[in-house]
C-alpha cells in the first residue's frame, strides 16, 4: 500500500497493552513494537522515551502521523504533542474511518476494531470477517456495497488468551497463573496443564465458533478472513468453517486501515 502517494506516513496504534508504530516510505511497510506489556502509565512513559531515539529518526518535519487509540483520546495528549513537535504538523487521533457504521451506538465502537475493518477492504474490496487477537479478541463483520465502499456490521468482543490466564488466576481457588500458550493439548493430564488448555483451546474455540456465527447472522456468503493482532499465532494454524479459503494473516491491519482513513480526510490528500 502506498500510503499519501509516496509522503512518508508514520502511523501510531495505541492498544490496551502495547504502542506500535508503523512507517510507510514510498509503498512499504515496517513496524515497531515501541512498548511491551504494562500499565497504562508505564506503558506510555517508556513509549515516549523510546520515541525520542534513533530507531524513530523517521520522524522529521514533512513526515505526516496519525493515531488510532482505543483508549480516551486524553491519553495519547502527549505523544500528540511530542510527535507534533517532531514532524511540525499536527496530529488526528482516530480520523473518520470512511466506513458505513451499521451498528447501534457507533461512537462506542473501538476505533482499532474500525481501522482493521477499513485495512482488510483496502487489501482487498469484498465481504470479510476480521478477527484481531490481543488483550481482547474481536471478531467483526464487513459488508461491500456496490461502489465497492465498505459496510461495518458489528461483531464480538471476547477475552483474549492472557486476560483469560489472569482471570483464571485471580478469581479461582488455588489456581496457579499459567502462560497462554498456543497449541496445546486439550487433554490437560495435571493441573496446570488443564488451564494451560482451557486458555490455549478455549481461546481457539471462542474464535472459531463466533467467526462462523457471525458470517451468518451478517449474511456473509463465504467471506474472506483475516487475522492480525499480537496474538493471532493462537489462530494462524486453525481450520475455518463458513469463510472462503484460508485465512489471511496481516500483522498491519489496523495500520494499513488508520493510514487510508488518513488519506481520506481533509488535508490528508498528498
Amino acid at each position: 500500500m502506498n500510503a499519501m502517494g509516496g509522503t512518508p506516513l508514520v502511523t501510531f496504534d495505541i492498544g490496551n497493552t502495547r504502542c506500535k508504530a508503523c512507517l510507510f516510505p514510498a509503498g512499504q511497510a515496517t513496524q515497531w513494537i515501541l512498548t511491551g506489556e504494562g500499565a497504562p502509565r508505564a506503558l506510555w512513559d517508556c513509549a515516549l522515551d523510546e520515541l525520542e531515539g534513533a530507531e524513530l529518526d523517521a520522524l522529521r518535519p514533512g513526515v505526516r502521523a496519525a493515531i488510532s487509540c482505543v483508549a480516551d483520546e486524553s491519553v495519547a495528549a502527549e505523544l500528540v504533542r511530542r510527535v507534533a513537535q517532531r514532524i511540525g504538523a499536527s496530529v488526528p487521533v482516530n480520523p473518520p474511518s470512511g466506513l458505513a457504521l451499521e451498528v447501534e451506538h457507533s461512537e462506542t465502537v473501538g476505533r482499532d476494531r474500525l481501522f482493521a475493518a477499513r485495512g482488510a477492504l483496502e487489501l482487498e474490496r469484498a465481504p470479510a470477517v476480521v478477527v484481531d487477537a490481543g488483550t481482547a479478541l474481536t471478531v467483526d463483520a464487513l459488508d461491500v456495497d456496490a461502489e465497492g465502499g465498505g459496510r461495518f456490521l458489528g461483531g464480538a468482543i471476547a477475552p483474549g488468551p492472557d486476560l483469560l490466564a489472569d482471570v483464571l488466576a485471580a478469581r479461582g481457588a488455588r489456581l496457579a497463573r499459567v502462560p497462554a500458550q498456543p497449541r496445546v493439548a486439550a487433554l490437560g493430564r495435571h493441573t496446570r496443564a488443564a488451564l494451560a488448555a482451557g486458555i490455549g483451546v478455549g481461546f481457539e474455540g471462542a474464535a472459531l465458533h463466533l467467526v462462523r456465527r457471525i458470517a451468518d447472522e451478517a449474511g456473509l456468503a463465504s467471506p474472506r478472513l483475516w487475522l492480525t493482532g499480537g496474538r493471532a499465532e493462537f489462530l494462524a494454524h486453525l481450520e475455518w468453517s463458513g469463510v472462503e479459503g484460508p485465512a489471511r494473516h496481516e500483522p498491519l491491519l489496523v495500520h494499513l486501515g488508520l493510514a487510508a482513513a488518513f488519506a481520506g480526510v481533509e488535508g490528508g490528500a498528498p
